[in-house]
């Protein structure tokens, strides 16, 4: 599955329908019911964001969509059913979390004003429990339905795509609800979806099950069958056991530790991108600061066969195809810009209760990788390197990052991420080439940022990236990409025997 701007999808033309959903009982009376469960620390720190962008500069939008067809002639009352299940069945689509601010409570767009101070009374000790204070309220099943509007017929692709990014813009607002909105397109042959959610609810895990749920849950409406669907579990049960085990971590806590000497390491930064990538002088700084938005794209690395031969070489050597992606990246960055030390951030997924695997909701942690590179060294030993720093760091991944910086007393931000998953993996893959799948991202305004995302499909090894539209930004990271992309190559031909690989 492609991932990837909106703006490097292919968007076909027809005809445009909003879908946004809403309580099936608005206003005053809507059924909502006070809910203890926290939000989990990526919730929290999201908010906090948002609320802080509310008072400052603009901040970027955060976005994560979905994007996939349904053949043939569209059965418009069988898709309501389909998504008004899939919303039943992951809980945390019917939840809302709205700030406790000093002068009052900040109230979700949709959210009634009835009972709130009456609530808030009743749970002072959940509020205290978050740095942001927040109260959550959460719809039953069944209590939701949609409202369609019928947006009107666009012959231009580019068109289409602008408004769809405009919708997903202004409707994925964290601090309201819903904070995600769907949209049809209709063509003569099949239907487009595009289901755009503000990440406080989804990580990209959950935007790769949607075509699969969705698809399973449409045929069963349009046949009056059962949808053939494991249980899935509420992300909002799995926050509230998140904070209660982030309660017991402290200052002396061994991934606090770890996250202290990092950061002292990395100058009491979060790692950059090996070669600068920020504005060169001041007039791009000026361009930069007044939204200088990223710049992101996507390309294939090893086809089938060739990533087939990588993991045979990675496997060899003692490692895998994660620690064989991050030993390629360290030995360009050591071409790039002469380190002798490899560091970047490295998403973990933390489904680790078999309810979880199918849940929707925001289940990553970041945990901190680091290891040496000497001038001799060649893949084996960064691939050896490699796979010691990620089962080291697995673990780290489980103490939420706002937690350590909270316990350290610190304000870091991401500068350098790579991430990695295997596609394969994820229900109804196999026929994501069908549905015309893809995972589409927001676009970002940032001046350092710079992100890798590897995924790994049965078509081969892909990578989508992201990093700041400047002049060095546009010559390093491209270049940094082919570099890693050749010794991929070379590695998958020749296996994990070379000494030395080929200089970028």
């Amino acid at each position: 599955m492609k991932f990837t701007d909106i703006h490097d999808l292919d968007v076909r033309p027809g005809w445009l329908t909003v879908w946004r959903p809403a309580p099936r009982t608005p206003g005053a009376t809507a059924p909502w019911s006070p809910d203890t469960r926290p939000p989990s620390y990526v919730q929290e720190a999201h908010l906090a964001g948002a609320l802080a962008s509310r008072s400052g500069p603009g901040g970027s939008p955060a976005w994560l969509a979905a994007v996939f067809e349904l053949p043939g002639r569209l059965d418009p009352v069988a898709l309501e059913a389909a998504l008004l299940g899939w919303i039943d069945r992951h809980e945390s689509l019917r939840s809302r979390l709205a700030p406790l601010l000093p002068d009052g409570p900040e109230e979700p767009s949709e959210a009634p004003g009835a009972g709130k101070a009456a609530n808030a009374e009743k749970e002072p000790e959940k509020a205290k429990e978050c740095a942001l204070p927040v109260r959550r309220a959460t719809l039953r099943a069944g209590a939701v339905s949609f409202a369609r509007n019928v947006v009107g017929h666009f012959l231009d692709g580019n068109e289409l795509t602008h408004r769809i990014e405009r919708l997903f813009d202004t409707e994925t607002d964290p601090l309201a609800w819903p904070s995600y909105v769907f949209a049809t397109v209709g063509h003569t042959d099949s239907t487009t979806l595009y289901l755009g959610f503000d990440h406080s609810n989804v990580d990209g895990y959950s935007i790769l099950l949607a075509a699969h749920e969705i698809h399973e849950l449409y045929a069963a409406a349009r046949d009056g069958v059962p949808a053939r669907l494991d249980e899935a579990g509420s992300y909002l049960d799995f926050a509230a056991l998140e904070r209660r085990a982030a309660a017991s971590v402290d200052v002396q806590h061994a991934t606090v530790a770890r996250w202290r000497e990092y950061l002292t390491e990395c100058g009491g930064q979060l790692p950059a991108f090996p070669s600068p990538v920020g504005p060169a002088d001041e007039a791009e700084a000026r361009r930069v600061d007044a939204g200088g938005t990223q710049r992101g794209g996507s390309r294939r690395l090893l086809d089938a066969a060739g990533t087939r031969a990588f993991d045979a070489a990675c496997r060899a050597g003692g490692g895998h195809v994660p620690a064989g992606v991050l030993a390629v990246l360290a030995l360009a960055g050591r071409t790039a810009a002469g380190l002798a030390d490899f560091r970047v951030l490295t998403p973990f997924h933390t489904r680790n209760r078999p309810q979880w695997t199918q849940s929707v909701g925001w289940y990553v942690g970041l945990a901190p990788i680091g290891f040496p590179l000497a001038e001799s060294d060649a893949f084996p030993e960064a691939l050896a390197r490699a796979a010691g720093a990620l089962r080291h760091a697995r673990h780290a991944a489980e103490v939420p990052f706002a937690r350590v910086t909270e316990l350290l007393g610190v304000s870091v931000q991401p500068r350098f991420v790579v991430s990695y998953v295997d596609m394969r993996q994820v229900p109804g893959a196999r026929r994501w080439p069908e549905w015309k799948a893809a995972a589409v991202r927001s676009r970002r305004d940032h001046a350092h940022e710079v992100y890798l995302w590897i995924n790994r499909t049965f078509d081969g090894l892909y990578v989508s990236f992201r990093y700041p539209d400047t002049a060095r930004g546009r010559s390093a990271v491209p270049a940094y990409i082919d570099c890693a992309a050749r010794q991929m190559h070379e590695v998958a031909a020749t296996g994990s025997r070379e000494e030395v690989l080929t200089p970028c």
